[in-house]
């Protein structure tokens, strides 16, 4: 039987000469010998290199397994296997992405241990899936958006809204919505795997949502700076946005952003069966755009 070491070798060989198929055939025997053996570090090897594989060949669902198993491995070997740990976490983030979902942690525990250890090109990678640039929606990200402000509502929402309009919050309705919405959004995040959105209406910053993932990173300071740089630039005097009654920690936010409550009030909330009147806190925010 060939051992562990060479079985991984070769493959390494098969792996850059772009023989990926030839490669993962040896990498699988190289993981059944690993488990059998109860060798951790040569599992997480062979895991890497899988995962590299199944993603570039358009399977990002084994590919992120791989890479969070390999991560895991890695994690427990110890301070020596730090590079080894960053490289995992690298094709997880890189999976995560490719599924369309948020990479935020694993991309910043990797840069963490790539600057910690001075490599400068993994730091870099890093800093620029990392980098918070806010910028139009693209068509192609519909669903994923659509997604992301169905869960955020949902989070901030089903505790403390009526029963009868979380039934006409589907996620089917959330995707027209963002449909007809989308030439207007505007995305936190890499192209395909975006961390928050906002949409202007007027003088009205009238949808905000943050992927959990992105909350407590600061993301959301950036996505409220350039919402506010809009309507000001629009001219937006005093800009508005409503919150729903007993949602807190999006009054906490809006507050500590410079928003003040100015009352309760109703408004009428855009459904598929019409409007929904919803009881609301109304915050304002004079604006340094005055273009008259």
């Amino acid at each position: 039987m060939r051992d562990i070491d060479w079985l991984l070798a070769e493959a390494n060989v098969l792996h850059e000469r772009g023989e990926a198929q030839q490669a993962r055939t040896l990498y699988d025997d190289a993981l059944r010998q690993a488990r059998a053996a109860g060798d951790p570090v040569s599992l997480a090897k062979a895991l890497r290199h899988v995962s590299d594989i199944d993603r570039t060949a358009g399977d990002p669902e084994a590919a992120l397994a791989a890479a969070e198993e390999a991560a895991t491995l890695y994690g427990a070997q110890g301070p020596e296997h730090r590079l080894d740990l960053a490289n995992a976490l690298r094709l997880t983030a890189l999976s995560l992405e490719a599924l369309g979902r948020p990479a935020l942690q694993p991309w910043r525990e990797a840069g963490d241990l790539y600057a910690a250890l001075d490599i400068a090109a993994g730091l870099a990678e890093a800093e620029r899936h990392l980098g918070l640039a806010v910028r139009p929606a693209q068509s192609r990200e519909l669903a994923i958006l659509a997604r992301l402000w169905w869960q955020g509502w949902r989070d901030a929402h089903l505790p403390i809204v009526p029963d009868a309009l979380v039934r006409l919050r589907t996620l089917e309705s959330f995707t027209a919505r963002m449909a007809a919405a989308l030439p207007e959004v505007r995305v936190l995040g890499p192209v395909g795997a975006p961390l928050g959105l906002h949409l202007i209406k007027g003088d009205e910053l009238n949808q905000f949502y943050l992927a959990a993932e992105a909350r407590g990173t600061g993301a959301a300071a950036v996505l409220m700076a350039d919402a506010e740089t809009h309507l000001a630039d629009a001219g937006v005097q005093t800009a508005w946005l409503a919150c729903a009654v007993g949602n807190d920690r999006a009054a906490r936010f809006y507050e500590k952003s410079g928003w003040t409550r100015a009352r309760v009030e109703t408004v009428q909330s855009e459904t598929s069966e019409g409007f929904f009147p919803l009881e609301v806190w109304r915050y304002e925010k004079p604006l340094t755009g005055d273009k008259s």
